[in-house]
């Protein structure tokens, strides 16, 4: 009888090592899952902080171009049909307005005129890329980049600020997602 009981003690204890076995790998399974989408989680968001650290630099090269297209346009360098027909220059002071008509806008003594969002939105007020200097349009951008010139008189001299904005690709173009605002000053030509 004792060899019968102690063939049965075996068999239980076989059994219950069974049922744990199972409750660890199914622990292990759960925590290899939790992993798995911990690690897609992370590889999903640094995908997406890549995208939109690609989308702000093409924004950045944007207004980047448009700050030099202003540039150029300040200074009469144009191969357009469009362009204006002389460089801006102070003496042609009746061009700037407070309406921004063109790109030209006049200091506005109590906001700037490069926070105004109408300067930016409303067609005819900032320039575009290209249009006074024929520049070809940029690709891939959702919107072409835009540039405000204001004039100031700093003692005998003046000089430009010029605000330009660079939008990236995603979006609309009547709702780009990224904007970068870049700013610049250029001395007056005499």
């Amino acid at each position: 009888m004792t060899f019968g009981h102690a063939r049965i003690q075996p068999r239980r204890s076989a059994q219950r090592q069974r049922g744990i076995s199972l409750f660890l790998v199914m622990m292990f399974l759960i925590i290899l899952s939790i992993l798995g989408i911990t690690a897609i989680q992370s590889s999903t968001l640094s995908a997406r902080i890549a995208g939109n650290e690609a989308d702000r630099t093409l924004a950045f090269q944007a207004a980047e171009s448009a700050l030099r297209d202003a540039e150029k346009d300040i200074k009469g360098t144009c191969v357009s049909p469009k362009c204006r027909t002389t460089p801006i220059a102070p003496e042609t002071a009746d061009q700037f307005d407070t309406t921004c008509a063109l790109g030209l806008c006049l200091p506005n003594a109590t906001t700037p005129v490069w926070e105004l969002k109408d300067n930016w939105t409303i067609d005819d007020r900032a320039a575009v890329y290209g249009a006074y200097t024929g520049a070809t349009a940029l690709p891939v951008v959702a919107r072409q980049p835009r540039y405000l010139i204001e004039y100031f008189k700093l003692g005998e001299s003046y000089v430009y600020r010029v605000s330009a904005t660079g939008y990236g690709a995603s979006g609309t173009s009547d709702n780009p997602t990224t904007q970068v605002l870049l700013q610049t000053t250029v001395k007056a030509l005499k």
